[in-house]
């Protein structure tokens, strides 16, 4: 790999894990979705992206743990001065900004997880007749011509393999 593809590759890696979405983090590198795609297609990849994605929830959990603390510390001031209620407003202050910080570590995973859209296709009956699919809902066949569906990463070794004189294996189903 060059010098140029390394960085690119880091800094997707760092966006990736601080829970940037693939599409920002192609957008914001000036590359194409697809070569997010592939990066996190790889396993290494996509498991040091799981990695740092857990270490920026734990330190967001942190920082939040730190903010309950203090609410719960200002509360008990708080009880402790209701019977003298001198200077109230200074602690409800305190309060009321502690309460209102933003908790990072819990909207983090609705970041993390991934999100699908559905879209509804209506293709008319004598072309879907022509389509076979497993019971996985993927196409494995149009017309006469068998298809194949591996993860993106896979398909070098694959054309490899082809070209070597191996025969591609019928009937190979993995999710991409």
């Amino acid at each position: 790999m060059s010098n140029a593809t390394t960085t690119t590759s880091d800094r997707a890696l760092a966006l990736l894990g601080a829970g940037v979405a693939p599409a920002q983090v192609a957008a914001s590198l000036g590359v194409t979705d697809s070569y997010i795609s592939q990066l996190v297609s790889d396993e290494h990849f996509a498991a040091r992206v799981a990695e740092l994605r857990f270490e920026s929830l734990q330190k967001h959990n942190a920082r939040d743990n730190k903010y309950d603390d203090m609410e719960d510390k200002l509360l008990e001031r708080m009880e402790d001065c209701l019977p003298l209620m001198h200077r109230p407003m200074e602690i409800l202050k305190a309060i009321q900004v502690i309460n209102m910080a933003k908790r990072r570590g819990q909207s983090t995973p609705e970041s993390l997880t991934n999100k699908q859209t559905v879209i509804q296709l209506n293709i008319p009956v004598q072309i879907l007749n022509t389509f076979r699919a497993n019971p996985q809902g993927q196409v494995t066949e149009i017309g006469n011509q068998s298809l194949l569906t591996i993860q993106s990463g896979s398909l070098e070794s694959l054309v490899k393999e082809k070209r070597n004189g191996g025969e591609l294996q019928q009937g190979i189903a993995a999710s991409a």
